[in-house]
């Protein structure tokens, strides 16, 4: 937080008041009263409650609707020594905040939460600087009265209490307590619009998951447990999966015939570069054999119904006097244009061993039935 001077904390603000109760420890004061959890990704916890030292510093803002001037940035520093140059420290900061509006993201802009255990005494696998990705902070309590005026730098009470969680971007996460309780000089701000939240930014009825609710884009009404999950790839229902239900599946076709193999297959939305919508596709390196191609007689399944040439091929009849006509029954089939030597497509040869005599042949008057329609010399010359 650019606006905010850290530098200036640490060099002048400790513990805050002293506490002559004799049960306040002399070396951390009164009131430090924040307290941290650290749980690394394998669930191990290490606690952060040793407050020596903390820092606060309140930015106000003179807003609509309100009387007083009000906390607009907030920054806070706490520490477990009172030695600044040792790393064991959290550092929260909210930039834009507003009364009424409680909760802000730690995965946004405005509000940010950093945390580094190298120097901590805590066991090595958990030191380490951590930065906030997802989490919020929310504020329980909220109170500021000036103590005599409202003059920069006029004394203000501040009384104030927030819950945080955090996660970072290892899966660590930080959860803890801040309460303060001090004086400060009043610092004035632009208002600069507000950043919080009531826990339902987009108002869709559900609360973010930043927040502890199950929208998992508090930032878009469309997204959320009310909705219908539509194949965009986004979990519109925030159920955890991305466009369950609703994908379509998609085939690899190498010869952009339009039709895939039916070996890996994916899911998506629109049909992926290189994939077709169809499967079937028996020979995926020919683009003109797949399931929509018309079956030629040519020893290839065209279709890819795993039969070859069904439909297209012809009996024939062995014509052993090579007239054309073959001798019934027929005794094989064929493409119509590959009849192999010694066959026939056409059949009814009354006489395979006569060339002259076959179906069309013509009729002379000889005793023989030169045309094979079971009549002999049935000219009227014949008589």
């Amino acid at each position: 937080m650019n606006t905010l001077r850290f530098s200036l904390l640490l060099s002048l603000l400790s513990c805050g008041k002293e506490d002559n109760d004799p049960a306040t420890d002399p070396e951390v004061g009164d009131p430090c009263d924040a307290e941290f959890t650290l749980t690394l990704a394998d669930g191990s916890e290490f606690p952060m409650d040793d407050c020596k030292h903390h820092g606060v510093e309140l930015e106000f803002a003179s807003m609509p609707d309100t009387t007083l001037p009000q906390p607009h940035n907030i920054s806070f520093i706490f520490r477990s020594t009172k030695d600044t140059s040792v790393n064991c420290w959290v550092r929260w900061e909210v930039q834009g905040s507003c009364p009424g509006r409680t909760q802000y993201d730690l995965g946004g802009e405005d509000s940010q939460l950093t945390w580094n255990t190298t120097d901590c005494a805590i066991d090595p696998a958990a030191q380490g600087e951590y930065v906030a990705t997802f989490g919020s902070s929310e504020f329980t309590a909220m109170s500021t009265a000036p103590i005599s005026g409202l003059e920069e730098g006029s004394p203000m009470a501040i009384a104030f209490s927030a819950d945080v969680s955090a996660t970072a971007e290892d899966g660590s996460q930080l959860e803890g307590t801040v309460v303060i309780d001090d004086e400060i000089p009043l610092v004035y701000t632009s208002f600069e619009g507000c950043s919080g939240s009531d826990g339902d930014t987009d108002q869709d009825g559900s609360i973010g998951t930043q927040y502890g609710g199950d929208d998992c884009d508090d930032e878009d009404p469309s997204i959320g447990p009310h909705a219908v999950e539509v194949c965009d790839e986004i979990d519109n229902n925030c159920d955890g999966n991305v466009d369950e239900g609703v994908t379509t599946t998609h085939y690899k076709d190498d010869d952009g015939d339009g039709y895939g193999r039916d070996d890996a297959p994916v899911e998506a939305c629109t049909t992926p570069d290189g994939y077709a919508p169809y499967a079937g596709d028996c020979d995926d390196t020919d683009a003109s054999t797949n399931p929509s191609q018309t079956e030629v007689c040519d020893g290839v399944d065209n279709d890819c119904d795993d039969v070859e040439d069904e439909g297209t091929k012809i009996a024939i009849y062995t014509d052993d006097d090579g007239d054309g006509y073959g001798e019934d029954p027929p005794v094989d089939t064929s493409c119509p244009d590959a009849v192999p030597a010694g066959f026939s497509a056409e059949g009814l040869d009354c006489d395979d061993d006569d060339p002259f005599v076959h179906p069309g042949a013509e009729e002379v008057c000889d005793g023989v039935d030169n045309d094979c329609n079971d009549a002999v010399d049935e000219l009227p010359t014949c008589g």
